[in-house]
């Protein structure tokens, strides 16, 4: 039986505490200050609504040398990967999918992603620039973490906004790249076949 909601009656959620210190709100991201309230707890490490641990852990040994900030030591350096995705087709009797070639550029600098379609013309699909750069959310329950350079790898498939995006290949940089990380970079794929080129081609034959 609960008490009732009476002055006298209720119980000071402070009893027996001994920490009332209060979290700072600013910290250093890629060695640069920053705003990180979210990853912070509230007066005496109480849990706040929308609190987001921060992760510190890494796959990659941390480099030699002097440090310096993400935004100078990767400044213009991009993770490129050829990639595709398939769209269901339901409307045509044709073809039951397409297969969407694209670009998907990775930003060391700040983790930011790019993806870019390749235009083809007189397609009739919209083309060009599928998601503008930003940071991209990992899929829940990790939606309060983003995607970094460890997911990236020839061979693997990622999911951007319900999208699922088959990576094949990779430039010269961007394998250098992930080898001096000490990452096997995955043997190089190829298209697959799709049904509304095939009937494009035959169709101009």
């Amino acid at each position: 039986m609960s008490l009732p909601f009476l002055p006298g009656n209720d119980f000071d959620n402070s009893v027996g505490r001994e920490k009332f210190h209060k979290s700072q709100l600013f910290d250093y991201r890629n060695d640069v200050p920053a705003f990180v309230g979210e990853s912070k707890t509230g007066i005496g490490g109480e849990i706040l609504p929308g609190y987001r641990p921060k992760n510190n852990t890494s796959a990659y040994p941390k480099g030699e040398g002097t440090p310096a900030p993400a935004w100078v030591a990767f400044d213009r350096k991009v993770l490129s990967f050829q990639a595709y995705f398939k769209e269901d087709v339901v409307e045509k009797r044709e073809e039951t999918y397409r297969v969407r070639k694209c670009l998907i550029l990775f930003y060391l600098e700040d983790d930011t992603i790019q993806v870019n379609e390749r235009q083809v013309e007189n397609s009739g699909i919209p083309q060009g620039t599928l998601i503008r750069r930003h940071r991209i959310p990992l899929q829940a329950p990790n939606d309060n973490q983003f995607y970094t350079v460890e997911h990236f790898n020839v061979g693997k498939t990622l999911e951007f906004y319900s999208k699922s995006f088959r990576l094949i290949n990779c430039d010269y940089f961007t394998k250098k790249f992930l080898e001096h990380l000490g990452v096997k970079v995955g043997e190089p794929e190829e298209f697959p076949d799709d049904p509304y080129e095939k009937f494009r081609i035959d169709l101009l034959a």
